[in-house]
């Protein structure tokens, strides 16, 4: 790399005054051919280290989370065999991560009658692995809603599954406490809010606000995946596919109408006041939205998503898209990322694709202030059916619950019909 850019910087001081005398149009050819493949090569090698280093980063900012959580892979510290010489020791690299989630499978492919290609008995590592995993779920599950135990790395792939097809359910706070949750909503400021005062007076008032403190228990979620005769042989990959699939549409749907009935709940839910219809029905405009988005409030409480607007697809498209200028252009920008739910934005704030909306239905808010608890789950276990056959199905289990922190931090504008 140091030779290249000599000879690089040579050829540009060469040159940096045009053609040098007794250069010919020849040789000024070839040194401007070699100065494009000097930069290229450069450019090149520069962008392969940049990689490289992010990798590493990124590898060390992986292994440092998975310490912290708990799932790092378990390696010994000490040598298996060997004599005193370290370099002759061995030492246990085992991924058992990966092999209490493959037992799992395994037992879950087992109890509902599915054959895997590669076998469904145990090997030595993955019994090793559920017994050490059941081991610390004695330790840590507190709930008293099942015994099944799954592996954090299952579990992390169906939460990343409901994440990427819900817009509501992936947008609120959701926190992982077993046991009771509580949660304290700010209802208003009696006393103290901003008021007039003569210059230079210091308020008369002292701020006194009211807050609820509500327990929150969960709501169930049972959602059953039945096993068709082509399920029956499976490979582990295609098993693991589809049941993190499966129960992930499943209870990501049923999850994400938890939230919308906690939102519009008397107790749990927003305002009645920020329960609007439009002036006119069937028919969206700048005035409605401008509206709506004036009856929000944080009351100071951090909401780093900022507002967002939810609505199914007829609602987006003929509605939101729908409101223009006096010119007759669209305030919506038909804005799109990597999340498949966002669909654009429009008086700077992003509009999400919600497919549990009603038409002519608008969910806007701070998505932040909704405070939920994920108690128990996803769990997933093998089921007979109830249906007298003796066929087994695959269900999906989650206890969760929410509300808003602030009732005002939300809004419902019905469109409705003309």
């Amino acid at each position: 790399m140091d030779e290249m850019l000599k000879e690089l910087q040579a050829l540009i001081d060469k040159y940096k005054d045009g053609t040098p005398k007794g250069v010919s149009d020849e040789q000024a050819e070839k040194d401007a051919e070699r100065m494009s493949q000097l930069t290229a090569e450069i450019e090149k090698r520069t962008a392969a280290d940049a990689a490289a280093r992010e990798s590493r980063a990124a590898r060390i900012a992986a292994a440092r989370s998975a310490i912290d959580n708990g799932t790092a892979h378990q390696v010994g510290s000490l040598p298996l065999s060997g004599g005193v010489n370290a370099r002759s020791a061995v030492y246990d690299v085992t991924d058992y991560s990966a092999a209490e989630t493959r037992g799992f499978l395994k037992n879950l492919a087992t109890s509902a009658g599915v054959r895997l290609v590669e076998g469904n008995d145990l090997n030595d590592v993955e019994r090793t692995a559920l017994t050490a995993m059941e081991q610390r779920a004695a330790f840590t599950v507190t709930t008293s809603n099942t015994d099944k135990v799954v592996p954090v790395e299952l579990k992390n792939e169906i939460i990343s599954l409901i994440d990427n097809s819900t817009a509501l359910f992936s947008d609120v706070t959701r926190d992982t406490i077993p046991g009771q949750y509580e949660l304290v909503r700010h209802k208003s400021i009696t006393k103290g809010d901003a008021a007039k005062t003569a210059e230079g007076a210091a308020p008369t008032d002292e701020e006194q606000n009211v807050f609820d403190r509500i327990t929150l228990t969960g709501d169930e979620i049972k959602k059953t995946v039945k096993l068709s005769r082509k399920m029956m042989i499976q490979s582990l990959d295609s098993f693991r596919t589809y049941i993190n699939r499966e129960v992930s549409a499943r209870c990501g749907v049923a999850g994400d109408k938890i939230v919308l009935a906690k939102l519009v709940d008397g107790t749990l839910g927003m305002a009645a006041g920020n329960k609007i219809n439009v002036a006119k029905a069937g028919t969206l405009t700048k005035a409605d939205v401008m509206k709506a988005l004036s009856l929000l409030k944080t009351y100071g409480n951090p909401a780093a998503k900022g507002v967002r607007i939810y609505a199914n697809q007829s609602t987006i498209w003929n509605q939101i898209a729908a409101i223009e200028d006096a010119t007759k252009r669209s305030y919506f920008i038909d804005e799109r990322d990597d999340d498949p739910t966002v669909k654009g934005r429009i008086f700077g704030s992003i509009v999400k694709l919600e497919d549990n909306l009603e038409d002519g239905v608008i969910m806007l808010g701070y998505p932040d202030l909704f405070r939920s608890n994920l108690f128990d789950g996803p769990v997933v276990e093998a089921v007979t059916l109830p249906d007298g056959s003796w066929n087994t199905a695959i269900n999906g289990y989650m206890l969760y619950d929410g509300g808003l922190a602030v009732p005002e931090s939300f809004v419902q504008l019905t469109v409705g019909t003309a």
